[in-house]
């Protein structure tokens, strides 16, 4: 073995430890497919969803103890904002694979392709979380977003589903393409030296006026990329069609996993890797951020889909979020943004939750399905009610309290035009919440039963609506429990 050999060799064993957990995740995934797949015959690939939430509290474990470090030529790095984005990842892609079972059970599309293609994507979510590398940045987006771009059009026989994951597909390359390009104009820029985040920073800071239009492309064209992972305005185009097409749990999942993972890579790009030149992209961000609050929420009004308004409410949470990015102080951004990412996960994943359960009967497709709900089904409604108003962020829900430290801390960094479109567009979103409360309350219901989907579905709505009560019992100290983890 040569002496590069042995040098590669042993930096791979001192550095394995940091992706152990994706490591882990990959290979069982790997078994699933093969040769995990002879085990069950088709009318038992539902044994597949315990089997895979087994390997998803695993993981979780394996990140917990996961000890803080760098490595890989300082392409990754495990710290305390990578521990917490991940753990928000592994918390909403096991509550995606709980509410897919049933689901999938009457659509008959139960396969264990489905449960692997989840791991996959969760390996690249947690290498993106830790990722402290523009080349690893780019890596990481591309094994999580082409894991999704298949599950979006996992219901092969529905022409919406193969169409919304045929427009995702065509939309994301094209953004990986920018994000590409940015990368090498930034590469460029520092003079061929480096693409690790640390050092970009250092040398973009430094780099002669004559290369400012360098540096502001590359800037640009790397946040046009990045927003389109998370769906802001306007790189959004992709969304309410994905959203609509996609099964609903997975509707569920691009709505919390991957856009957790995709704001710890802004939040680490951004705070880390641009904070030296930030007079190239904070403006930039700005209209990204308030077009986000603005359209999410004007054109959630008009919506008559269950999923398209939670689509364009989640491009609305995506603008209140990118006021944490916005941070001149980066920790205190990335705390404020965990801890509004881990509230918006548990309402959005419990809202989701009672779409699924009505869709027994074809219902929770259309706003119109959930008429007279109250009276049908009392206790669902509520929980429903709890889900809809917190994410309005009406006090003293819990919602609210996320809201508020974001934008109490947007106020403090000087964004105060954007705090009060913030606070403006909130009330756009409580009125179309209201309405689908309206709905449930003060219309009459149509005929017929609600079917619902069995325990699963049940038992995340029930531990949602649980948990949001919770939090808004100790809303004011959720912000210090956030700093101490």
């Amino acid at each position: 073995m040569t002496g590069f050999a042995q040098g590669l060799l042993g930096a791979l064993l001192r550095d394995t430890h940091l992706i152990t957990p994706q490591l882990f995740l990959m290979v069982m995934a790997t078994l699933m497919l093969w040769p995990g797949d002879l085990f069950f015959n088709r009318s038992e690939k539902h044994k597949w969803a315990p089997i895979t939430l087994v390997i998803l509290a695993a993981t979780a474990v394996l990140v917990g103890r996961t000890v803080d470090g760098e490595g890989f030529s300082r392409m990754f790095r495990m710290d305390g904002l990578a521990r917490g984005f991940q753990m928000l990842c592994i918390l909403g892609t096991a509550a995606t694979v709980a509410l897919s079972t049933r689901l999938l059970n009457s659509l008959k599309q139960q396969t264990v392709e489905y449960y692997a293609l989840l791991l996959f994507s969760l390996a690249g979510m947690l290498f993106l979380c830790g990722a402290s590398d523009l080349i690893s940045v780019y890596f990481s987006i591309e094994l999580m977003a082409i894991c999704i771009y298949i599950l979006v059009a996992y219901l092969r026989d529905r022409a919406t589903s193969v169409e919304a994951g045929m427009k995702y597909f065509l939309l994301g390359a094209f953004s990986s393409g920018i994000l590409v390009y940015g990368i090498s104009l930034l590469y460029g820029a520092a003079g061929g030296t480096t693409t690790n985040l640390a050092d970009l920073n250092q040398a973009l800071a430094l780099t002669p006026t004559t290369s400012t239009l360098l540096v502001y492309s590359g800037v640009l064209m790397v946040l046009v990329g990045m927003a389109f992972k998370v769906a802001a305005v306007p790189f959004h185009m992709w969304s309410p069609d994905a959203y609509e097409g996609a099964p609903t749990p997975i509707t569920a999942f691009m709505a919390t996993a991957p856009k957790a993972a995709a704001l710890a890579a802004f939040l680490r790009v951004f705070g880390a890797g641009f904070h030296g030149v930030t007079s190239e992209w904070v403006l930039p961000l700005c209209y990204i951020a308030g077009a986000s609050m603005i359209l999410g929420n004007v054109t959630a009004v008009r919506q008559e889909s269950m999923k398209r308004l939670l689509a364009y409410s989640s491009i609305a949470h995506v603008g209140y979020m990118l006021l944490g990015v916005l941070s001149g102080d980066p920790r205190a951004g990335a705390q404020a943004v965990w801890l509004y990412m881990l509230i918006y996960l548990v309402m959005n994943t419990g809202a989701f939750a009672v779409v699924i359960y009505l869709q027994g009967k074809g219902e929770g497709e259309r706003i119109e399905d959930f008429r007279g709900l109250g009276k049908k089904h009392p206790v669902l409604a509520f929980a429903m009610m709890i889900f809809l108003l917190s994410l309005a962020g009406i006090p003293p829900l819990v919602g609210f309290f996320g809201k508020f430290y974001l934008f109490k801390l947007a106020i403090e960094q000087g964004f105060v035009t954007l705090t009060v479109i913030a606070l403006l567009t909130s009330v756009v979103g409580a009125y179309y919440y209201l309405g689908v409360v309206a709905q449930m309350y003060f219309k009459e219901p149509v005929e017929g039963e609600v079917v619902p989907m069995g325990a699963a579905p049940t038992f995340i709505v029930a531990l949602a609506c649980l948990l949001v009560l919770v939090g808004t019992a100790f809303g004011p100290w959720l912000l210090d429990w956030a700093v101490r983890i």
